[in-house]
């Protein structure tokens, strides 16, 4: 069974790049390009979610509480992704729920590194 992986972005485009990234190291990804979206979804497919904070309506906080409110979503973890860097926005991911906290822009080595570890531990 393979590691399956739902990356949430507005932008269409780093959605495309963690998805060539993240497939080429052996994982099976799926795009959502809203919070919104992912919740049509069936999440409890997934064992890890990359989310991106500032979207439009549904922000990645929100969708993160939705997420872990849900006791067959709580379990399943999540890396935020966001160009939100100040300490503030990445203490307040953290306690929110996330996994790991990644800034905008990244380094797609970092971003495969952190994947690695979360799933280790999960």
């Amino acid at each position: 069974m393979s590691t399956k992986i739902l990356v949430i972005d507005d932008e269409e485009a780093l959605c495309e790049i963690l998805k060539f990234n993240l497939t080429k190291a052996g994982y099976d990804v799926d795009c959502c390009y809203s919070a919104e979206e992912a919740l049509t979804r069936d999440l409890t497919q997934y064992n890890l979610m990359i989310v991106d904070i500032m979207m439009e309506n549904l922000s990645g906080f929100d969708f993160a509480e939705r997420v872990r409110e849900n006791p067959e979503t709580a379990e399943i973890p999540f890396i935020f992704c966001s160009a939100l860097s100040d300490e503030d926005n990445t203490v307040h991911g953290l306690e929110n729920g996330a996994d790991d906290y990644i800034t905008k822009p990244f380094v797609i080595s970092q971003v495969l590194a952190r994947v690695r570890a979360v799933l280790r531990r999960s």
